[in-house]
């Protein structure tokens, strides 16, 4: 009985002592920003890719749209890049002459130099925001192109085992 009694207070004393590992990020900054982003929205019937890269300020930053049935999408180049207590607000326009489409990126962004990730809303030069949740997700990676892979190799996986039949 002794023994259990040791046991369990030292269990209570070193419990008190044990923390947590909880990573914290802090909000976007316009440094924290620079890199290569992906993400995807429209998993029905028009599903698009977004890849975008931002540069430092004093060169231009982008995003490419690109439409996943058709391959086929359009540049855009960053006009107004606003960051704020983990708040963004990024709005790209069209690079073709006389094109003046749009998209706009309004939500939340946090993270540092190994990570970081911007949940938002989406939209054209026309669309409002909506309340409720966010359904834009993008991470700065290539989570995108490897989500691609890992869907590819699913693919051979039944392959393989259907020649092995």
């Amino acid at each position: 009985m002794s023994r259990i009694a040791l046991i369990l207070a030292f269990i209570a004393a070193s419990a008190g002592t044990v923390r947590c590992s909880v990573d914290v990020y802090p909000p976007l900054t316009r440094e924290t920003l620079v890199g290569t982003w992906e993400g995807f929205i429209g998993a029905g019937t028009v599903p698009m890719v977004f890849h975008m890269v931002f540069t430092s300020r004093d060169n231009d930053s982008y995003l490419s749209e690109i439409h996943a049935g058709s391959m086929q999408g359009t540049l855009y180049r960053l006009e107004t890049c606003q960051i704020e207590g983990g708040k963004i607000y990024l709005l790209f326009c069209s690079t073709r002459p006389n094109d003046d489409s749009a998209w706009w990126i309004d939500g939340e962004g946090y993270g540092d130099q190994r990570r970081a990730w911007i949940w938002a809303d989406l939209g054209t030069g026309y669309d409002k925001p909506h309340p409720g949740p966010k359904h834009l997700y993008l991470e700065r990676s290539t989570w995108v192109r490897g989500l691609g892979d890992a869907a590819l190799r699913a693919a051979e996986k039944i392959k393989d085992a259907r020649e092995r039949e």
